[in-house]
């Protein structure tokens, strides 16, 4: 199987048109991720030359091929430092004191994103990773409700540098869009504004030192994920859907965000797969196969499937996340495989 330094290897074959040096000397290549032989290389690239980037494709293409990739895809990004061209990657930066950045995104609401986000913030906590978790929810934050912190509006601080303090809770440092906004607020507010706020609210948290930063996105593929993506370095990010076909097709739209805005998916969870009654046998009330078919499509993995239960809903209405209903449960043990698999992707990310 073709693997990402593979892949990079291959790439150091191809020269820029006209020139001896390769495009990964010269230093064109911003990422490339394999998935399942499947390639996808973003390139950062600034000519006057109009047949430059069909020439670059063509030949990565090629070269890729002869490799082993099954499927390549070649993405163009404009330059840090291009002419006469503001750069809206240019103000991109790590967060402080934060070692990697997970974004969890869907393509539609109602797939329980937020409740992935949660939940799977807590396997990494239990997998000895010091987590927070911030929802940038903007239209609708429900992280507030599901960790039981529904007077963080109340508790929430600043620092003497007027840097949002995170909370603490269920060994988690979280901050919420919904401790500083109205009810009515984010539904009248227009994109500029979006992405202002996601951008100062970003950088204005001092976060402890952390292991991983789960973000929990909106749903779509609006303004929240790119002015994100425009201020922080993203590090992965896991894409939820639910087993039917609107949710998938909808999803498919995510990863190709996520691809455009050069962010590595790590992969699919398909949420509320099934449902397990008491004589061990189980329904699927949404359907079945759409997480396996959109990642056999998109060339990723299916990182783990999560069961439809009564508790997870009771849970998230009470704050008491699935997660913390003991290892035994087909839910825990469910994020236990997606926490341990968003973790090794993670270690083998440049």
């Amino acid at each position: 199987m073709l693997t990402e330094a593979a892949a990079r290897a291959a790439l150091t074959s191809v020269p820029y048109p006209g020139l001896e040096r390769d495009i990964v000397a010269l230093g064109l290549v911003r990422a490339v991720t394999v998935r399942n032989d499947r390639v996808h290389v973003s390139l950062v690239l600034s000519t006057e030359r109009d047949d430059v980037p069909d020439l670059l494709r063509a030949a990565i293409r090629e070269r890729l091929k002869d490799a082993g990739a099954v499927r390549c895809e070649v993405q163009i990004l404009p330059p840090e430092q291009a002419p006469g061209r503001r750069n809206p990657w240019a103000g991109r930066s790590r967060l402080p004191n934060v070692g990697r950045v997970v974004a969890v995104g869907a393509g539609k609401g109602g797939v329980g994103k937020s409740t992935v986000a949660v939940n799977l913030a807590l396997a990494l906590r239990d997998r000895g990773a010091r987590v927070g978790l911030l929802d940038a929810d903007i239209y609708g934050p429900s992280v507030p409700m599901l960790v039981g912190l529904e007077d963080g509006a109340k508790r929430v601080r600043m620092s003497d540098r007027k840097q949002v303090i995170p909370l603490e809770v269920l060994g988690l440092s979280v901050v919420s869009f919904g401790f500083f906004l109205g009810p009515e607020s984010p539904a009248v507010w227009r994109g500029p504004m979006v992405g202002k706020a996601v951008k100062q609210f970003s950088r204005g948290v001092l976060w402890p030192e952390l292991d991983i930063l789960v973000v929990d996105l909106p749903p779509g593929t609006g303004d929240v994920p790119l002015s994100l993506a425009q201020a922080v370095v993203v590090d992965g990010a896991v894409v939820v859907t639910t087993p039917q076909r609107l949710a998938a097709t909808e999803a498919a739209k995510a990863v190709s965000m996520f691809r455009k805005l050069a962010v590595p998916v790590l992969g699919v969870v398909e949420n509320m797969a099934f449902a397990e009654c008491a004589c061990g046998r189980r329904s699927h009330p949404f359907g079945q196969g759409g997480g396996e078919r959109l990642a056999r499509e998109e060339g990723i993995d299916v990182m783990g499937s999560v069961p439809f239960d009564e508790a997870t809903v009771e849970g998230g209405d009470t704050g008491v996340p699935a997660a913390l209903r003991g290892p035994d449960t087909g839910t825990a043990r469910a994020f236990a495989r997606i926490a341990e698999g968003v973790t090794r992707r993670l270690t083998q990310a440049p």
